[in-house]
């Protein structure tokens, strides 16, 4: 039977909290499985560090809810033409930014009421994706696990399927580790654990294979703040796909603030998209935070880009049978 539903005028939607000893806190919510807030102790009492709006018709307004810490899928990111292959039998997507699919098409897994299963430590969100939504072969399983231990957040995406088809998740909060006050993200110093950078195109898709990033404005192995690469360069900002070094559940990225927190992005995927909210559209959000250009930044652990257009990419395809887990944990501290 499919679970998940869009939303109703009359449906409601619950928010779960989870907070550890440490005093590092998060709601959860099931539209969209989503990481609604963050909160860490601050110098005045708890510290706000993600975007987030408080009304819920916001965040069904794709203008004023671009992801904000929702669950995407089926695909996170984007797939070029909307068209996809597998076992030589061509699907097309729903395409909803232009000729291409962005994190799902445009009733993605971000746009359901997940079902709910919730404990002292942890809640979980369930929802089955029908065969043919959004394009996509195959009826997916797909859950979602939020838990908080001590200072990180664990977030565990697992799908099955009864037929082949491509699955990449991933959490899309949107980060300013200075809290309400800060503007935006200049003063943040990134590092991102990659030597390698895909080079994208006029439609942010991969026009190649990955290149090094010794020697350019990618090149964020070392401690980098942000304000030094935003502007003339990049007017843009970072909107890219990096190739994290290594395998299994590793740090794929650690940003700071001059205020003392920080964040260290763990996954076991292949890469990380690093984006800087350049396309932010203004306008207030919760505690008082303009949702402006540059606002805040996203680290998204997942699959590369349109990975099922390109040969060069690791493999996406899931298969009766088989299991996608995507492990991810966002490790904070503070001082």
């Amino acid at each position: 039977m499919t679970t998940g539903h869009r939303l109703q005028p009359s449906m409601p939607v619950h928010r779960h909290r989870l907070e550890s000893a440490s005093g590092l806190a998060i709601e959860v919510m099931d539209l969209g499985a989503t990481l609604v807030r963050v909160e860490v102790p601050g110098p005045h009492g708890p510290l706000p560090l993600s975007l987030a709006l408080d009304d819920l018709s916001d965040h069904e307004d794709p203008v004023r809810n671009p992801h904000l810490g929702v669950t995407v899928g089926r695909w996170a990111n984007r797939i070029a033409g909307a068209m996809i292959t597998i076992d030589d039998l061509a699907h097309a997507l729903d395409a909803n930014e232009g000729d291409n699919q962005l994190h799902g098409g445009g009733i993605g897994f971000s746009r359901f009421v997940w079902d709910a299963d919730t404990a002292d430590d942890r809640v979980t969100f369930r929802r089955t994706s029908p065969d043919g939504e959004m394009g996509f072969p195959g009826e997916v399983e797909a859950t979602t696990t939020f838990t908080v231990d001590d200072r990180t957040i664990g977030i565990r995406h697992e799908a099955i399927t009864d037929r082949a088809t491509v699955v990449s998740m991933t959490n899309h909060t949107y980060w300013n580790l200075g809290g309400p006050a800060e503007t935006d993200i200049r003063d943040h110093v990134v590092e991102v654990d990659a030597t390698t950078v895909v080079p994208i195109d006029d439609a942010t898709l991969p026009s190649g294979p990955p290149e090094p990033v010794a020697d350019t404005t990618f090149d964020l192995r070392e401690p980098t703040r942000l304000g030094d690469r935003l502007g003339f360069a990049l007017p843009n900002g970072f909107d890219h796909c990096f190739m994290v070094d290594g395998d299994g559940l590793r740090r794929q990225a650690r940003v700071a603030h001059p205020n003392g927190v920080s964040l260290e992005v763990w996954s076991d995927q292949p890469a990380v998209q690093f984006y800087t909210g350049a396309f932010l559209a203004g306008g207030p959000g919760a505690d008082g935070r303009n949702h402006d250009p540059f606002a805040a930044f996203c680290l998204e652990p997942q699959q590369v880009p349109d990975a099922p257009n390109l040969d060069w990419a690791p493999s996406a395809v899931l298969r009766p049978g088989e299991r996608y887990v995507h492990e991810l944990q966002f490790r904070l501290d503070w001082s």
